[in-house]
């Protein structure tokens, strides 16, 4: 039975429930919803908070010397160094919500944390003139912090959604890791909105394509793989990227910069041609999706995924929302929100060039429903559009699952099931190929509260005779913006 969430509980999702930043702020529509102060009852991060309690996480906490400087505040979990030459640790916020990178600058001794955000290709960090609220708890970069820092005058802008940032241009030398230095070019904000206030990184590292129609205001220069890459420093102009899940307490993420790192996947990778675009989005065709192994049919138009590592959650256009979500038992909606039984054994997967890849039940269930009898927990596929009107934005809650590959001079994408030889990923398998392709669908999620049944389902493998939609690449023109999804907390 499918039912619609009661007043109360839509005004706690509108008040409560995650924010979606491309700079996109997201939050959930609550322009019916009637506040009802009798039910005073909110969305819960007890199943994730029990968990994160019972696993050991380098939880550090940058010391605040308020009389000298700004500092970064926000606790991070810092992953182990990776073992391999020219790969970067992963760091994350504890709440698999926001994937950072620490950098240094100059000769600087100061961590930066930057969101990894392959669906951007600007970086800039938080100036040391900023004034903004947000800043006061950041990080922030400036003339005292390196000799070798170099000021310009020329302006940039950038807007999201409602989010902003804004500054000067600078250049200095970049470095990732202990193997790679670089000179770049990217961008000190002096002003930043609001919405950074509850986001743990100190600014943005752009990895994405790169945009052939440059929009005003953007960062008009070669960036960090460009660099990397025209100074010979990384053999491939390619980078790997494995996520991993604050819940398995492993804290191994790494970004493998010029080089794949084979450990990671069993087989072969799966590549994927990047449909044509202007705004150096990494935009892929998706051809399908099932919910327990049948068909979530959206009818019969191609739709394409944009593989965003700055992105959180799964956004998608209410209608296929919906079709995801309707042979779930006991669901509800309100709006583009979706709510799902907590001990659903529902399973999920994505199809891309006829392999399917599970998303692991811990990725795609979300925060608890409190002092709700029907035992909800939310769902992390959102019902929005935020894009064209047959592109997905797929973010961590999928990437988790797999070890992506994204490759500029290949144009392409490529992801490998997680090999079992990788403890973050025990439920890993192989995918299979030449799976049926019925009519046309999608689907992409993720989840804290895991039943036994649904956890039975590996993640990153293909399960075999999986019903897939057929759904072929489209190009379609896309606004420049970056997507992330944040909790504000």
């Amino acid at each position: 039975m499918h039912t619609t969430l009661p007043t109360w509980l839509a005004l706690s999702a509108a008040t409560i429930i995650p924010s979606v930043s491309a700079f996109y702020p997201y939050q959930y529509d609550a322009v019916n919803v009637s506040p009802s102060p009798s039910h005073p009852q909110r969305l819960s991060r007890a199943s994730n908070d029990n968990r994160a309690r019972s696993a050991t996480l380098p939880l550090r906490r940058i010391a605040t010397n308020l009389h000298s400087r700004q500092s970064n505040v926000y606790n991070i979990v810092s992953s182990k160094k990776p073992s391999q030459d020219k790969s970067v640790a992963i760091d994350q916020d504890g709440k698999d919500l926001s994937y950072m990178v620490a950098v240094t600058f100059g000769d600087s001794k100061e961590e930066y944390h930057l969101l990894l955000d392959s669906a951007a290709s600007n970086t800039w960090v938080m100036g040391q003139d900023c004034k903004s609220e947000a800043c006061k708890t950041h990080t922030l970069f400036g003339k005292g912090d390196s000799s070798t820092l170099k000021t310009d005058t020329k302006a940039f802008s950038m807007t999201y959604g409602t989010g902003s940032a804004s500054g000067t241009l600078a250049s200095d030398t970049v470095h990732l890791g202990s193997t790679l230095s670089s000179p770049l070019t990217f961008g000190l904000a002096n002003n930043v909105s609001d919405e950074f206030r509850a986001y743990p990184m100190d600014g943005i590292l752009g990895i994405g394509r790169g945009s052939v129609n440059k929009q005003d205001g953007e960062i008009d220069a070669p960036q960090i793989m460009d660099v990397l890459s025209s100074s010979q420093l990384i053999p491939s102009k390619l980078y790997g990227i494995h996520l991993s899940r604050a819940s398995d307490s492993l804290s191994d993420g790494s970004l493998d910069i010029g080089h794949i790192d084979e450990s990671r996947f069993s087989g072969d990778l799966n590549y994927l041609e990047c449909v044509d675009n202007d705004t150096g989005f990494w935009e892929i065709p998706l051809e399908g999706a099932s919910v327990d192994g049948k068909d979530a049919a959206m009818g019969t138009v191609s739709r394409t995924a944009i593989i965003d590592t700055g992105t959180s959650f799964i956004l998608m256009p209410s209608a296929d929302a919906k079709a995801i979500h309707t042979p779930i038992k006991d669901m509800a909606q309100n709006g583009e929100s979706f709510f799902v039984p907590c001990d659903t054994t529902a399973s999920l997967a994505f199809s891309f060039n006829k392999q399917s890849y599970n998303i692991s039940s811990k990725d795609w269930i979300g925060d608890k429903v409190e002092n709700d009898s029907r035992n909800l927990c939310r769902s992390n596929i959102i019902g929005r559009q935020t894009f064209g009107e047959h592109q997905w934005l797929v973010g961590d809650v999928f990437l988790k699952n797999v070890y992506a590959v994204f490759d500029f001079e290949g144009k392409r994408v490529g992801f490998g099931v997680k090999s079992s030889d990788d403890e973050a990923s025990k439920a890993s398998a192989s995918a299979s190929s030449g799976l049926p392709t019925p009519s046309a669908s999608a689907s992409g999620v993720a989840r804290p509260s895991i039943s036994a049944a649904a956890e039975k389902a590996p993640q990153g493998q293909a399960s075999s005779g999986v019903a897939t939609a057929d759904l072929s690449s489209s190009g379609l023109a896309l606004v420049v913006a970056f997507a992330a999804i944040f909790m504000f907390v």
